[in-house]
């Protein structure tokens, strides 16, 4: 998130979005082509302020990607999430995400734990894939 300008707003293939409530930002999530994977866009960064979470904003954050896959024609939405919160699950798979794999004592990139940390601390990451042929079908039955 230190370069945000340049990872999300100076390319075609990538944004950023910002949920404001009221004069605040309540909300953000960004979107980028994943490299190695044709066709496929990332969601990342998505959060929600503590207290506006379970009001839609996550939703709403959620259909802002998806809406951008689908007017720039990627076939598929990817994103990875850790087991934290039961919610975040919830609202990937309300998005019509499915769970594709989960990796078992995930490290966040760039982190350094020590030996005893690596050893008790085991973070489960969930990879989430949406497939943008069946997100257009659905989205098109719903109206």
């Amino acid at each position: 998130m230190g370069d945000i300008e340049g990872h999300y707003m100076k390319t075609p293939d990538s944004c950023l979005w910002v949920a404001v409530l009221e004069g605040s930002v309540v909300g953000v999530v960004a979107a980028r082509a994943l490299r190695g994977e044709a066709g496929t866009v990332e969601l990342h960064r998505m959060s929600v302020d503590r207290p506006c979470r379970h009001r839609g904003v996550g939703f709403a954050l959620g259909r802002k990607v998806l809406q951008f896959a689908a007017d720039r024609g990627y076939l598929s939405v990817v994103l990875g999430t850790t087991a934290y919160s039961p919610a975040a699950h919830r609202l990937y798979q309300t998005l019509g995400f499915r769970c594709v794999g989960v990796t078992k004592g995930y490290a966040t990139p760039g982190v350094s734990r020590s030996v005893l940390e690596q050893l008790f601390y085991r973070v489960s990451h969930h990879h989430y894939r949406m497939d943008m042929t069946v997100h257009k079908t659905n989205t098109h039955s719903q109206h």
